[in-house]
């Protein structure tokens, strides 16, 4: 346990310090834009290119590559160098083409994504952020690929890092933004001058996050060659593997566009009324960002060293070591993310009103935010679990079980969702929209833990059922007692200052840290020992 948690500690340091200036920028960007219409036109086009990228070629080079990269390395006499030349260069040449054709057809797209309801002249700002933010999909895969090469000559901590170049130059193009704002912006009153600063700023910081890593590819020992044989290299199986993986992300991308129009919607439902807050797309967005806060950390810094090794554990049928792996993975994410998920579901509209209730925004919409990022909360833990649960079956090459599992996510995801979305009154649609969201993944994660149980029997055997409760029990314990603490040490908080919201975050946030390790200790949580051992020794 403790050469697995030493591993990702340096990964969790990069990705800490990576989601902090990711922090920042959101911060900067809710200041420049706001969470109305307008900021939902920004963040409709820039979240397209990931969607295309995610869509096309995303979800299958994440899920596939590593794992069949790995078995290349260890199988081939060059150990894989054939085939990931040939890999990067077929990828390389669909990315661009993609770029092209669907900068083409940018308007049709962003239509597409967004609400019926809004302006001739909101659409056309959309549009031309989307122009702008399109290329990125390039570099996203560039990134992916890169990163992916890097982990699998375990290689992990620069990838971790690169993000905070992206992260840094948007905060200059916010601030440059804000400078020559004089009111909060809309689609009416921003210059073609500011949506072109703020559209190219944004594409030319992921293009930097992609070329650092070029570097350190050399370093590792991997010069890329162009190579335009894609037959006969194993590209047949990858294909075959990768074809659930599209249509894993495919069903989530229908799902998002449900969410994209109603999140939209409920933006212009309540446009006209000064009496409610504006909470749309944009604020849905970055409540689940401060849902995957933690799970960034903790969760994917775990998973990125677990899945090389759960894959080669999988390619030499060592299913004793693979079991006692995965085991060890869920409890220790069980450990801290729980906490985790208690203390965002308490304390997520005062962190929103302290981080975003600046500029274009208020102290009451960023407390809105906040709300949904408690409603995400919920699910937080489930979300974190399950993401360990299915890399179990990509490390076996086995995509088809995910995608029937994710189908039916999605499912209940719709069903739930826009049921609660009809029924919560306006103002209050999209925390119902995370809501939905949080219940499916706590249903889907039992199941899927069940299923996966029947083939590791690891899980069901080490008693995790029983470090759940006790988790859990000791964070709700130390939540309920922390509020408190707040509601005694500010008493008025009807109207309170980003100094005092700031307070009671900091009361919150370190009663609940002291009680929940004294906790554990009681508990004999051996996760969290063995993650306060690895802190004094660092």
């Amino acid at each position: 346990m403790s050469s697995f948690i030493g591993q990702t500690s340096g990964m969790a340091a990069g990705t800490l310090a990576s989601r902090i200036t990711g922090v920042f920028r959101d911060i900067a960007l809710v200041a420049a834009i706001g969470t109305g219409i307008f900021s939902d036109t920004y963040s409709v086009a820039n979240s397209i290119p990931n969607i295309i990228y995610i869509l096309i070629a995303g979800g299958a080079i994440n899920a596939v590559f590593i794992p069949a990269l790995v078995r290349h390395m260890e199988d081939d006499a060059d150990q894989g160098k054939q085939f990931t030349d040939q890999l990067l260069t077929l990828v390389g040449l669909v990315l661009l083409g993609i770029v092209i054709i669907t900068v083409l057809v940018a308007g049709l797209i962003v239509h597409l994504y967004a609400t019926k309801l809004w302006t001739p002249e909101e659409f056309d700002v959309a549009t031309m952020f989307a122009r702008w933010c399109l290329p990125q999909i390039f570099f996203y895969g560039l990134y992916t690929l890169a990163s992916q090469i890097l982990n699998s000559r375990n290689s992990f901590a620069l990838p971790m890092y690169a993000p905070i170049v992206n992260n840094v130059i948007v905060i200059v193009t916010a601030v440059i933004f804000v400078s020559f704002m004089s009111a909060a912006p809309t689609a009416e009153s921003v210059t073609a001058a500011q949506i072109n600063l703020l559209g190219f700023g944004t594409t030319l910081g992921v293009m930097a996050q992609a070329l650092i890593l070029i570097p350190a590819l050399k370093k590792s020992g991997y010069g890329f060659k162009p190579n335009f044989q894609f037959r006969n290299v194993g590209n047949g199986k990858v294909g075959n593997l990768a074809k659930w993986t599209i249509g894993f992300v495919l069903v989530n991308q229908i799902t998002f566009l449900m969410v994209s129009n109603l999140t939209t919607l409920a933006n212009v439902l309540v446009s006209g009324d000064p009496n409610t807050v504006a909470v749309g797309f944009t604020s849905y967005q970055k409540g689940q960002l401060m849902m995957m806060l933690p799970h960034s950390i903790i969760t994917v810094s775990i998973i990125t060293a677990l899945l090389p090794r759960l894959s080669r554990q999988a390619h030499d049928k060592d299913l004793t070591a693979f079991g006692g792996e995965l085991s060890a993975s869920l409890r220790l994410v069980s450990a801290l993310i729980i906490p985790s998920a208690v203390l965002l579901l308490a304390a997520g509209p005062w962190i929103g009103a302290l981080l975003y209730g600046y500029g274009a925004s208020s102290t009451t919409q960023g407390a809105a935010l906040g709300g949904v990022a408690s409603m995400f909360a919920i699910g937080l833990p489930a979300f974190s679990l399950f993401y360990v649960l299915l890399r179990s079956y990509y490390a076996q090459e086995n995509t088809r079980t995910p995608f029937m599992i994710n189908l039916g996510f999605n499912g209940l995801h719709i069903l739930i969702g826009f049921t609660l979305f009809s029924v919560m009154p306006q103002g209050l649609q999209v925390a119902g929209l995370a809501l939905g969201y949080s219940i499916s993944y706590v249903i889907t994660c039992a199941l899927t833990w069940m299923r996966v149980g029947k083939r590791v029997p690891e899980i069901r055997n080490n008693g995790h059922l029983r470090l759940i409760i006790r988790v859990s029990a000791a964070s709700i314990f130390a939540a309920f007692v922390s509020y408190l603490l707040v509601r005694l040490t500010i008493t008025n908080q009807a109207d309170m200052s980003a100094l005092r919201v700031g307070l009671a975050i900091g009361i919150f946030t370190i009663s609940f840290s002291l009680i929940y390790l004294g906790l554990a200790k009681l508990l004999r949580i051996a996760e969290v020992a063995a993650v306060l051992a690895l802190v004094r020794r660092k």
